[in-house]
């Protein structure tokens, strides 16, 4: 059994009663409205010293964060002054928690609950070898184009569609769904594949043929080589050109390449950053570029460095959400 409570109209944050506030040094309620659809998960972010399987490590660090791809976009969008609205599903038992973390930072939630399906979680351990991460969907894995109110599409003049757990598990047809959901209004429809498994479920020519109809494409090299077949990520640009008229793959320090059908991909530089946690950083690139692009949709090169200059502070904080 669900039920799609609407809780901005029942609780609304002090920013939000009093028809603005300020989020990140900006002025909210100014400018371009971003709707994001996705995954609202649990984290269980871990670092350990821990070598080997058997080894205890009592000095292990380890936080539990709102985690999940679109929660993390559509926070740092609410952090850069955006008005935004946000589509997820979670358990019964935690709608309130994930409501006030996405209200804290700038953003209206709109939250369908799952009675018989729990919050979907990610778990995240690095250690000396590198990261290693595990994500249980859950109730995200169910979120389809149902859930998505026609009136808030209306609103939106960039509806973007993001995580691995909704765009992995339910196949070809749900993205149709979503995608056709997200046109049925007037706004540009932006998606990031999230992950290289929810590629590999649907599979890459699959996958592109389902989301026909998307004007921005936002993988990163991994998932655009997965979606293309290619082995260089200038390769991998030029194919899904073919298919989306805007392509922006980040590669992570290397930077970002931009595609436009019959152009040469463009390479625009990182923004140096120290790096305290990787996690978030494509989810924080995609609303800066989105945000920027929403304004002035034709200086690309633009938006991909403003992108790269938000995944420079996301990567400075444990979790990849911005502080509130």
């Amino acid at each position: 059994m669900t039920s799609p409570p609407e809780p901005s109209a029942a609780a609304p944050s002090a920013a939000r009663a009093s028809g603005g506030g300020r989020v990140g040094g900006r002025r909210r309620g100014v400018g371009k409205r971003f709707l994001v659809v996705g995954d609202l998960l649990d984290g269980v972010l871990v670092q350990t010293r821990a070598a080997a399987v058997g080894d205890h490590d009592p000095a292990a660090v380890i936080r539990h964060r709102p985690a999940g791809a679109a929660g993390t976009t559509a926070t740092w969008l609410g952090w850069l002054g955006a008005e935004v609205d946000m589509v997820g599903r979670v358990g019964v038992d935690d709608v309130y928690r994930h409501e006030r973390a996405l209200e804290d930072a700038g953003v209206r939630p709109h939250i369908r609950y799952d009675a018989r399906t729990s919050t979907g979680a990610l778990v995240s351990v690095r250690g000396q070898r590198g990261r290693t991460s595990m994500t249980d969907g859950a109730a995200s894995a169910l979120l389809s184009a149902a859930d998505v109110p026609i009136e808030l599409v209306a609103r939106a003049d960039i509806v973007h569609l993001t995580g691995e757990a909704m765009l992995g598990s339910g196949g070809t047809d749900r993205l149709v769904d979503l995608v056709a959901r997200a046109r049925t209004g007037a706004a540009r429809v932006s998606l990031d594949p999230s992950s290289v498994a929810a590629v590999r479920l649907v599979g890459g020519p699959a996958f592109l043929a389902a989301v026909r109809g998307v004007d921005l494409i936002v993988p990163n090299r991994a998932e655009a080589l997965e979606l293309t077949g290619a082995d260089e990520p200038e390769d991998a640009v030029r194919v899904l050109t073919r298919h989306v008229p805007l392509v922006v793959v980040t590669l992570g320090v290397d930077g970002v390449l931009v595609g436009r059908p019959g152009r040469t991909p463009q390479r625009v530089p990182a923004t140096p950053a120290t790096v305290v946690d990787g996690i978030g950083a494509g989810d924080a690139f995609a609303a800066g570029f989105i945000r920027a692009w929403a304004t002035d949709p034709v200086r690309v090169g633009a938006a991909a460095r403003e992108g790269t200059r938000v995944a420079a502070r996301a990567v400075g904080f444990v979790g990849g959400r911005p502080p509130v």
